[in-house]
C-alpha cells in the first residue's frame, strides 16, 4: 500500500486527488491499527474500525460521484450527514471493548454496495465499461458485502475462539488487500480516465 500510495502521489495527476486521500487515509489508519496490536493495547482498533467507516464513506462518495455516476449535491450531503451521525453514535455507544456493535455500519456498507450496484446498471444501459472501474466496482461490491455481514456479528467475531473465525477475518483481509490493490491501480490510470 506504501508503495502504491508512493506512486500515486509521484505521477502527481490533479483528478486522482480523491483516490490518494482514501490511500492515504487508509494507510494512517492501518498504520495507528498495526503500532496499537505491537504495543498490545488492542483498544485503539475498535476506535479504527469506526473511523474507518466513516472515512470510507465520505471520500468513496466523492470517488463514486466523480468517476462513476451521477449523485445530486442533495443527496450528498444526506449521506455526509449520515456519516457524522453514524460516527458520534459510534463513538458515543463504545463502552467496552468487550460488547460492541457496529449496527449503523450496515447501512453504511449497503450505501457503499449501492453505488456498486449502480455502476453495473450504468454499465447494462451504455453496453460498455472501462476495466479497471469495472474491477474495482466488484471488489467494492464484495468487500462491502462483506462488510455488511461482519457489522451484524461484530461481538461473536471478536471475542470468540480464533480457529472459529480466523477463516472470516481472512477473507474480508484478502478483499481489504484486493480493495487497496483496485484503486491503486485506478489511481495509475486516473490521468487516462476522461473526468465528467
Amino acid at each position: 500500500m506504501c508503495t502504491g500510495l508512493i506512486i500515486l502521489v509521484k505521477e502527481g495527476i490533479k483528478t486522482k486527488l480523491p483516490v490518494i486521500i482514501l490511500l492515504s487515509g487508509e494507510f494512517m489508519l492501518e498504520l495507528t491499527d498495526l503500532a496499537d496490536r505491537l504495543m498490545k493495547l488492542n483498544t485503539l482498533n475498535i476506535y479504527n474500525y469506526i473511523l474507518s467507516q466513516f472515512f470510507g464513506l465520505m471520500i468513496l462518495t466523492v470517488i463514486y460521484s466523480n468517476y462513476y455516476i451521477r449523485l445530486s449535491r442533495e443527496l450528498k450531503w444526506i449521506i455526509y450527514g449520515y456519516a457524522i451521525l453514524a460516527l458520534i453514535i459510534n463513538l458515543l455507544y463504545v463502552q467496552d471493548d468487550t460488547q460492541v456493535t457496529f449496527y449503523s455500519n450496515i447501512i453504511t456498507s449497503i450505501i457503499i454496495c449501492t453505488y456498486a450496484a449502480f455502476y453495473f446498471v450504468k454499465i447494462i444501459r451504455e453496453g460498455r465499461a472501462d476495466r479497471d472501474m469495472f474491477i474495482v466496482n466488484i471488489i467494492v461490491f464484495l468487500f462491502f458485502s462483506i462488510e455488511c455481514i461482519i457489522s451484524t456479528t461484530f461481538n461473536f467475531l471478536i471475542s470468540n475462539h480464533l480457529s472459529w473465525v480466523a477463516p472470516i477475518w481472512l477473507f474480508r483481509g484478502l478483499l481489504l488487500l484486493s480493495f487497496y490493490i483496485a484503486f491503486i491501480n485506478l489511481g495509475c490510470g486516473v490521468g487516462k480516465i476522461r473526468i465528467r
